[in-house]
């Protein structure tokens, strides 16, 4: 009787993690530059804040960075920016402060330092638009907190 060799048959499952995007294209990306660049204008400033902000510089100061806005009663929203931001906090160039505001790491900055002399001069341009609206925001920003803050508070007692 021959014995016939066997052949083994290995079933594994290799898997290979693949970050969906990477800081390079986030470089690519004018709109989530643009969010940085806002970010960085404002220091600290939460979501909403944010989001009031390029609002604000939509509707009233003829600056359209490319997000489409929802607005129910007071409340303005943009489905787009909150994904643009949450990709900007899955890669590390923006922070949540421990009062929920969000604010650029060190390798945002960094990244804001290495852009193209034209990317540096569009940016430019909108740090200064967002200059002109930067108290009324982080004032709605602040008033905001305050009011959330009274009613987390109401709630807990």
């Amino acid at each position: 009787m021959s014995q016939k060799a066997e052949k083994t048959v290995s079933k594994e499952l290799k898997i290979v993690a693949r970050p969906v995007i990477t800081v390079e294209d986030a470089i690519k990306d004018s709109k989530k530059v643009s969010v940085l660049g806002v970010v960085k204008s404002l220091g600290e400033v939460s979501e909403r804040g944010l989001i009031s902000c390029l609002y604000i510089l939509k509707t009233e100061k003829d600056r359209d960075l490319g997000y489409p806005f929802q607005v129910i009663g007071t409340v303005v929203n943009s489905r787009e920016l909150l994904e643009d931001i949450r990709v900007l906090l899955y890669l590390g160039l923006l922070e949540v402060t421990e009062g929920r505001k969000l604010r650029l790491t060190s390798l945002g900055k960094e990244l804001l330092d290495k852009l193209t002399e034209g990317q540096k001069q569009v940016l430019d341009e909108l740090t200064k638009v967002v200059e002109e609206v930067k108290q009324r925001v982080l004032s709605e920003d602040n008033l905001l907190n305050i009011m959330t803050a009274g009613g987390r508070g109401r709630r807990r007692r």
